[in-house]
């Protein structure tokens, strides 16, 4: 008798594996028919290669439910919120069918757990604040605004516009200071192996000819030798500084402080600000355009609002909103610019906030375009002149110590 694996289909369908006892292939083929099984797979010995193969798959399920979850998940699942609540699902029927077309497991699974809590009773505001890992405050409150007005379908339109638009200025930001990094890095390395290799070797071939070292090698050679004692130590206090400051971050005074620094960096302060009120205003008058009070809206921007400082300012805000003042006295406070005050102002004698938010959101948007443009036109030519410099007194220096040799000067 020889053992034989099988892997079937039964009457229903469903997958059946195992193993049985045969003289061969051909009886254990009829043994499986005679059971039901419509046979997909049947060999001598163990299932090895399918149990690797199952183990691999395993393997990869739990990688991608360790994915974060992307902003272009998140915008996919409004538009697809939008458009099933529109087209009359309720909203448990949205959200299921919203995690099964998920491709993140992670976002799957939390939505399977909203739909869960709604089930059994709660409200979709509240069974979304339950996963805060997903949903952020403002998701929380708009969710609010719609199930109070009726129009869930508009509040997840305006949640997808709301994080494009805010996807857009992230990627206009990296976008204007990825070139400079990546050249500034490859200059650091090109520099640094003209200074430790080539440099030296011309030295020690001058050396050895017994002619001095013209001052320009020289000076590269006292740099190469200032490195080789000191670069690990720097390389150490700049990756030290780096982990400070992320670390620092996480505390609300300092990173209040290093944000507050940030904003007064020349041509960078005013690319952050611009984006940082594109952002603001949009967030502002989607709130008010939901039905939120002006004092719940301006809250929920000082909580999403990215850089420390401006949210502590809005915070601050908050409270003279709740003592009484005007909404223009209170944003009078740095480092809110004063447009932002005079637009609140308008917005609050014409009573047409939203709109005046949203304009204000479109000028700061076409600004941040003009900032970035100009910030890549100052670094690229700055860039070039410090690494064209840098190279250039290299190659002076190479030609300076030819000149020596050839001439027998020094």
């Amino acid at each position: 008798m020889a053992s034989f694996s099988y892997l079937g289909l039964n009457a229903q369908g469903q997958e059946r594996a195992g193993q049985l006892l045969a003289q061969d292939i051909n009886e254990a083929r009829q043994l499986l028919r005679g059971q039901g099984l419509r046979i997909l797979e049947l060999q001598a010995g163990e299932r090895v290669s399918r149990n690797l193969l199952d183990g691999l798959r395993d393997f990869g399920r739990l990688l991608r439910g360790m994915l974060p979850v992307r902003t272009t998940d998140m915008m996919l699942f409004y538009r697809q919120m939008q458009l099933m609540l529109r087209a009359g699902h309720t909203i448990l029927e949205a959200l299921e069918a919203a995690g099964r077309l998920s491709s993140r497991p992670r976002l799957s699974d939390q939505l399977q757990r909203c739909a869960e809590r709604i089930s059994a009773g709660s409200s979709f505001s509240a069974a979304l604040d339950k996963e805060k890992a997903a949903f952020p405050r403002l998701t929380v409150k708009l969710a609010e605004a719609g199930e109070a007005s009726g129009e869930l379908d508009s509040v997840f339109e305006r949640l997808a516009v709301l994080t494009e638009r805010r996807a857009d200025v992230k990627r206009q930001l990296l976008t204007a200071l990825t070139y400079p990094s990546i050249v500034l890095l490859v200059s650091i390395g090109v520099i640094s192996f003209l200074v430790g290799t080539v440099v030296p070797r011309f030295a020690l071939f001058l050396e050895a000819r017994g002619k001095a070292i013209p001052w320009a090698a020289q000076t590269m050679l006292d740099v190469a030798d200032w490195l080789a004692n000191w670069g690990a130590l720097l390389g150490v206090g700049v990756l030290g500084l780096g982990i400070g400051m992320v670390v620092l971050r996480q505390f609300p005074r300092p990173r209040r402080a290093i944000d507050g620094i940030l904003l007064q960096v020349p041509v960078l302060g005013s690319t952050l600000m611009a984006a940082a009120m594109a952002q603001a205003a949009w967030t502002f008058g989607l709130l008010l355009k939901s039905r939120l009070t002006v004092l719940e809206a301006l809250r929920s921007v000082a909580q999403v609002s990215a850089n420390a400082r401006i949210s502590h300012a809005l915070e601050a805000a908050c409270e003279q909103v709740i003592e009484g003042r005007a909404l223009t006295v209170a944003l009078d406070r740095p480092p809110i610019p004063p447009l932002v005050r005079h637009m609140a102002a308008v917005g609050e004698r014409s009573g047409e906030m939203e709109a005046v938010m949203e304009a204000l959101g479109n000028h700061y948007q076409k600004e941040l375009d003009a900032r970035v443009k100009m910030l890549s036109a100052l670094i690229e030519p700055v860039l070039t002149l410090f690494i064209g410099g840098v190279v250039g007194f290299v190659y002076y220096a190479f030609f300076q110590a030819v000149l020596a040799v050839s001439t027998g000067g020094g």
